[in-house]
């Protein structure tokens, strides 16, 4: 029983986090557009960024903690809190993705459109189902179903494969406007997307330092 109000402390925390990265996405594009745009307007396109870059950084968190348990030996909360960080990740950006292509039409506001639009979508698209096969999965039913073995590796291939497609989604969408920022700084503030997929890229690159030093140890 003790277990049982540890776990929900865990899930309270995890969610609680992603909570505060929503609310600061929303905080942070507020105040870029009014330096970029020069006007203050809240709108639910700016939830609907918050969302994407939330689910994203959540995601890469829930992952970072593996590879960073390699190296650090650590145990207790910030293992505890990868499924948490993942499953949160995972609904809210199921939530971005209905706020893109229901709420946001409904409202007349609709979803951004680039060229790569197409290629975008399929990638945030085919990440989410990856994501969603690991939420089905992430259960001690499919862990004995599967054996362990089938099943870590099921997690970890679903899992990577659809954090590079999801940050290949906001790089699809938002790589013109980090090459105009860091061509003229028209705003103090670059695009939140930039350093979501920053993050994204430095834990794909911490899961192959883990393989690497597995390698060297066999």
């Amino acid at each position: 029983m003790s277990g049982q109000p540890h776990g929900r402390k865990i899930e309270t925390r995890a969610w609680a986090t992603a909570a505060a990265a929503t609310a600061f996405g929303c905080l942070y594009f507020f105040v870029r557009q009014y330096f970029k745009d020069g006007i203050w307007r809240f709108d639910p396109t700016l939830v609907n960024k918050a969302l994407g870059v939330a689910s994203l950084v959540l995601i890469a968190l829930s992952m970072y903690l593996t590879g960073r348990s390699y190296f650090s030996r650590r145990t207790g909360d910030p293992l505890a809190l990868r499924k948490p960080y993942g499953l949160a990740g995972f609904w809210i950006g199921l939530a971005h993705g209905a706020v893109d292509h229901v709420l946001l039409p409904a409202l007349g506001l609709g979803p951004e459109k680039k060229p790569e639009g197409l290629l975008a979508e399929v990638t945030g698209w085919v990440a989410l189902a990856l994501f969603a096969v690991m939420t089905l999965a992430s259960n001690d039913r499919a862990r004995k179903l599967l054996g362990t073995g089938t099943w870590r590796k099921l997690l970890r291939y679903a899992g990577y494969t659809g954090l590079v497609l999801a940050a290949a989604h906001a790089t699809l969408l938002k790589n013109a406007s980090w090459s105009r920022y860091f061509r003229t700084f028209e705003s103090v503030l670059p695009s939140l997307s930039l350093f979501a997929v920053a993050f994204a890229a430095v834990t794909v690159l911490l899961r192959l330092a883990v393989w690497r030093a597995g390698s060297r140890k066999k």
